[in-house]
């Protein structure tokens, strides 16, 4: 399954939504730190609308520079990442490939499955990070069929 076109798909959008705000603030700096909640957001879409079900959250820690953190998303063996490239050390704007020589600057240091339900946020984050989901999602430029070849 080649989950590239999704993931392009899904951040392109992210872009296309940005330019009248989101509702949750971080996202309009998007990419730059904002990886963990754009993870979240992405996740909750591969899910849902793609039908994944092994995807992990992954944080991890750069090992050359302890300061600086970075999360993303793995499925099996596969990192999945649409905010890389607010680091200067790559311009891909997505990544989505096994074992993923860049990801490889960064120590695990915590793996978590994904909640697309958003239920470990507080209340107003989780509100507006739907909002802003469901305005993502009226930017895809998709339709069901081309979902449901994806998923084939």
């Amino acid at each position: 399954m080649d989950l590239r076109p999704s993931v392009v798909l899904f951040r392109k959008a992210i872009l296309k939504a940005k330019v009248d705000g989101f509702q949750f603030d971080s996202l309009d700096s998007f990419p730059v730190n904002c990886c963990e909640f754009s993870s979240y957001l992405l996740a909750k879409f591969l899910i849902e609308k793609i039908g994944l079900s092994s995807l992990k959250i992954v944080t991890g820690e750069n090992r050359h520079k302890k300061s600086q953190r970075h999360i993303w998303i793995k499925f099996d063996d596969t990192d999945i990442d649409i905010t890389a490239n607010q680091f200067s050390s790559t311009d891909r704007t997505v990544i989505v490939e096994a074992h993923s020589q860049w990801h490889q600057r960064f120590e695990i240091i915590k793996v978590e499955n994904p909640n697309p339900k958003l239920t470990q946020l507080n209340k107003e984050a989780k509100s507006a990070l739907l909002y802003d989901y469901k305005k993502i999602l009226s930017c895809l430029a998709y339709n069901d069929d081309s979902v449901r070849t994806i998923q084939k």
